[in-house]
């Protein structure tokens, strides 16, 4: 498929199949990006990669995969899922040692390849971490470059002058250079952006979280639960929901103005670099946070109530 033939895919109804590559322990949008995709009547979900991250609230990549993993098998049991399988990811990072061609084995490197392999219609891929098994997938497989529509939300926005690297960036810089490189059919959805424009509008409050209904197990986790992980004890508090923009697109993509551009290289100093005669990628520009917002809790509250 082109570029031009896969956003039409997308503004289509056509029910999407899709495989999830989260960092599920990293933060709480994880969570509520699942349970969007989950809940969505225009997404299939088959399956649920943990990939790796580091920061306070784990020690080493490794770990941090690890919880992933067991935050990601606790999601799919609360929401009734648990027939959607899980998989484990990549244990570390690309580093400037490794080999040009060289990869990194999974689980969630060889689900990414067996799915896209055995499908008779294009496989979205939804990255919301770093972009480890994806990259290994790709380079231990390159036949399944057509096949696959990785929608990865990493980088800040082209036109935003605070710099490119963020989070997901840097937890793997050598996967996020080649996956803007190789030319893979990419939705490339940026983290900060220009005012009003990136995924860093999607915002949960104390007084907007209230718009999850209900009084069961599910619902008091995604009100009470996962907010109270981020402000413990706070009563003032507000959180962005930056996972959540990538399944959105799926769900709905009305709310969202979608460009094919041509995209920058990314320097190794974290700058964005433009240059002539690079391949194409669909960008995400801007969104309309409170449709989007308002798309989400309307598939929360039929998930939890279901």
């Amino acid at each position: 498929m082109t570029l031009q033939e896969i956003l039409d895919d997308i503004r289509s109804d056509r029910v999407k199949k899709v495989i999830m590559d989260c960092d599920a322990y990293n933060d709480i949008d994880d969570q509520y990006a699942i349970a969007l995709a989950l809940g969505s009547d225009k997404i299939d979900v088959l399956s649920v990669n943990a990939t790796l991250f580091n920061n306070y609230r784990c020690n080493g990549y490794e770990d941090g995969m690890e919880r992933s993993y067991n935050e990601i098998v606790k999601i799919l049991k609360l929401l009734n899922c648990e027939h959607i399988p899980a998989y484990k990811g990549c244990t570390r990072p690309f580093n400037e040692d490794d080999a040009e061609d060289a990869w990194i084995d999974s689980p969630a490197v060889q689900n990414i390849i067996k799915t896209a392999r055995e499908a008779d219609e294009l496989i979205y891929v939804i990255a919301t971490g770093a972009a480890t098994n994806v990259v290994s997938a790709l380079k231990a497989d390159r036949s399944i470059r057509d096949k696959i529509c990785v929608m990865w939300l990493g980088a800040n926005a082209y036109e935003y002058d605070g710099g490119a690297a963020e989070f997901n960036v840097g937890q793997d810089f050598i996967a996020c250079r080649y996956l803007l490189n190789c030319g893979v059919n990419l939705v490339h959805v940026p983290c900060m952006a220009p005012e009003g424009c990136g995924s860093q509008t999607l915002i949960a409050d104390q007084d907007n979280i209230k718009a999850i209904k209900g009084d069961n197990e599910r619902a008091k986790f995604f009100r009470e639960d996962l907010p109270e992980l981020s402000y413990p004890g706070e009563k003032i508090w507000f959180h962005h929901l930056w996972d959540v923009a990538v399944p959105g697109i799926l769900h709905a993509p009305e709310w969202y103005d979608l460009k094919i551009v041509m995209p920058p290289r990314m320097r190794g100093d974290y700058v964005w670099s433009f240059e002539p005669d690079r391949h194409n990628v669909i960008y995400m520009y801007k969104l309309d946070y409170k449709e989007v917002m308002k798309e989400f809790y309307d598939v929360i509250n039929k998930l939890i109530e279901a």
